[in-house]
């Protein structure tokens, strides 16, 4: 629906009585402002809603507070749960004295994005589909203070798991590392993850599966159909909204925490990806090397791999990303592609072997990222590789076969390393930030107000706090 009367006549179809206007932070925050259905008319989209910007992270400083949300009709959706019928949709940002877009808002970075491929002529359209893995349990109680910190969880599938005792496992239980497709009566969550999809489905979001993962306390992954960027923007938010709230509604809680858990599996967010022309597939080639793929693909992934280090400035912007990102768990902690390889920052999956199917799988990025701007900057490092007719072998980004570990040392001590630490992160991406703003696309102030905010209120703070662990090694230097 796009017009006022369509979208009228859908909430009154729904017995709707609130609209909730929803928008997202800088960091991936999703805020709402409940506004009576009374309200809609013409005139009320025109002016739009006012709200504080300078209580929204990386919006806006006090002295310049306001500004407006204009709703987005066509994103419209029913919230199953509000007690209250609402429909729910998505909001752009505006500035109060121009009306114009707000340059940080991250549904117009990935407009601004999308136009810009929009523009060109080997490609039109981008097409996203990450993976949703979450951590689903029982309970979480943590908190942390000057004089203490601590946290705990309880899982109802292992009984490795703190307090199990009252869990009535009944001796199924999944085994360390055993969770991945795990099936009843050891999955203890299908149930919840088919209801999930099916309020999903209901609402317009396309589900590929879903699964149980491979961390044994509760790990479950959703694979969504592809869609265009801004669309999947939208469709990501809905997700993990919908995902911690059917949680919440069944006695459970849910979380996209990179690495809740010590040993054992993290929590990514791999983002498949290609480009169409027209509507054709343009990532495809039979008999080209490597692996049927493009030559416009394979400079989109030397793109992707020669902007990684920066990339993960925005695709895993938290201290906890890089406890997620080390050897042993299928995270990449080097800049190369592969086929099938899950060790790869960019995995060449092997099953999509048709001109339809033909994609990337950048595979650093969790949750943690704002999904808008994660798409947009790797889109942005696509399209460079692709105008400067990047080529992966000189610079040592790939391909790769089999286990990059038995390859000879000096070959391996050119693949280019990712960041380890959320200060390196940074590093990279204020160093090498030309190909998102060098366009326009994300405005200049972009990196600076995103870095400075993201180090003072979580690296420092965490940089600053004592560890449980710290007490045990060194309580009795």
């Amino acid at each position: 629906m796009k017009s006022l009367t369509e979208f009228l006549s859908f909430a009154d179809a729904c017995g709707a009585s609130q609209v909730d206007l929803k928008f997202t932070d800088l960091f991936g925050g999703l805020h709402h402002v409940t506004v009576p259905l009374s309200r809609f008319d013409e005139a009320f989209l025109a002016r739009g809603v006012a709200f504080d910007g300078s209580s929204i992270p990386g919006f806006a400083s006090v002295e310049r507070s306001d500004m407006l949300l204009q709703p987005d009709l066509s994103s419209a959706f029913v919230d199953p749960f509000a007690r209250v019928p609402t429909v729910a949709v998505f909001c752009d940002i505006l500035e109060p004295h121009t009306h114009q877009r707000f340059a940080l808002d991250p549904r117009f970075i990935a407009e601004q994005a999308e136009a810009m491929l929009a523009s060109r002529s080997y490609a039109d359209t981008a097409w996203f589909a990450p993976e949703f893995e979450f951590y689903v349990f029982q309970s979480t109680d943590f908190g942390s203070s000057e004089t203490g910190a601590f946290f705990t969880v309880r899982s109802t599938e292992s009984g490795a798991a703190p307090h199990c005792e009252d869990m009535g496992l009944q001796g199924y239980s999944i085994r360390h590392g055993r969770g991945y497709h795990a099936e009843r009566p050891l999955d203890r969550l299908a149930d919840y993850r088919s209801t999930l999809v099916q309020m999903l489905e209901s609402i317009g979001i396309s589900i590929r599966y879903h699964h149980h993962e491979g961390g044994e306390n509760g790990q479950v992954e959703l694979e969504v159909m592809p869609c265009t960027l801004r669309a999947m923007g939208d469709a990501s938010q809905t997700i993990k909204y919908f995902a911690k709230n059917l949680a919440l509604q069944m006695g459970l809680t849910a979380t996209f925490m990179p690495k809740p858990l010590a040993g054992q599996a993290g929590t990514g967010m791999h983002f498949h990806q290609y480009l169409t022309r027209n509507g054709q597939p343009t990532f495809y080639e039979a008999g080209a090397e490597p692996y049927d793929l493009s030559s416009l693909a394979v400079s989109y992934i030397a793109g992707v791999l020669s902007h990684a280090s920066a990339l993960l400035g925005i695709t895993n912007p938290s201290t906890i990303s890089y406890k997620r990102l080390v050897p042993g768990f299928e995270a990449p902690v080097r800049a190369f592609f592969s086929l099938g390889n899950r060790t790869a920052a960019v995995r060449v999956p092997i099953y999509a072997d048709t001109p339809e199917e033909k994609r990337i799988e950048f595979r650093p990025p969790d949750a943690t990222t704002n999904v808008y701007l994660a798409m947009s900057a790797m889109l942005l490092a696509g399209i460079d590789g692709i105008e400067r007719r990047l080529d992966p072998v000189p610079l040592h980004l790939g391909p790769y076969a089999g286990d990059i570990g038995q390859l000879p040392h000096d070959v391996i001590a050119e693949i280019p390393v990712l960041p380890t630490s959320l200060p390196e992160a940074f590093a990279a991406l204020r160093q090498d930030s030309g190909f998102l703003t060098g366009s326009g696309v994300f405005p200049a102030s972009f990196v600076d107000t995103f870095c400075r905010y993201k180090l003072q209120h979580e690296e420092e703070v965490l940089r600053r706090l004592p560890h449980p662990k710290e007490f045990e090694l060194y309580f009795d230097c």
